[in-house]
């Protein structure tokens, strides 16, 4: 029979260990799912309709349309959008769509602050790594 000393069982440290990592992975994976989001609502003159970001508009009849970026341009004081609009039998029709300026009455854009999704990011991290060096430093004292 071979002592503790001579052939140590460090078998179910490693696989905990590694559990850990997956865990602590998979949490900071989600987390650049996570994003600080705003709608800006500004009028049709303040925008210069690049087609960069998504517009939620509203026309004065009330219809609100979500365009996605990309899928609408501006010409001659209207905006021309491809719209989605989902049916009572659950399917998406596509369907292109012009909106005289001013025919808006609101409209929105959708925009990610960058600033505040990176310190938050930024601090959940420092908070992981700050508990994988805690449990990393309480195994090394265990082990001796």
């Amino acid at each position: 029979m071979l002592s503790e000393t001579a052939c140590p069982d460090n078998s179910g440290k490693s696989r905990l260990a590694g559990k850990k990592i997956i865990i602590y992975l998979t949490i900071a994976s989600l987390l650049n799912l996570v994003g600080c989001y705003y709608q800006q609502q500004i009028s049709p003159e303040e925008y210069n309709f690049d087609g960069k970001e998504e517009l939620q508009v509203t026309t004065m009849d009330s219809l609100v349309h979500s365009i996605n970026s990309g899928d609408y341009y501006y010409e001659r004081d209207t905006l021309f959008a491809k719209v989605s609009k989902m049916t009572p039998n659950n399917v998406i029709i596509k369907y292109d769509t012009k909106i005289p300026v001013e025919e808006i009455e609101k409209l929105e854009i959708v925009k990610m602050d960058v600033l505040e999704t990176t310190l938050i990011i930024g601090g959940v991290l420092l908070i992981v790594v700050a508990i994988i060096s805690k449990i990393a430093i309480d195994e090394k004292f265990e082990d001796m």
